[in-house]
């Protein structure tokens, strides 16, 4: 039973890392697509 739920668990990290991973690079993809955008985030901070 241990060796199952740590298993599902390092599967569960594995595919939510993957996901966060592929999300922020899909962001910075469409940052630099927009550089007014870009330009409005670096004013405001």
């Amino acid at each position: 039973m241990m060796k199952y739920l740590v298993k599902s668990l390092v599967t569960l990290a594995l595919a939510s890392s993957a996901f966060f991973i592929g999300y922020y690079l899909g962001q910075e993809k469409i940052v630099s697509r927009i550089p007014d955008f870009q330009e409005d985030l670096e004013g405001k901070e």
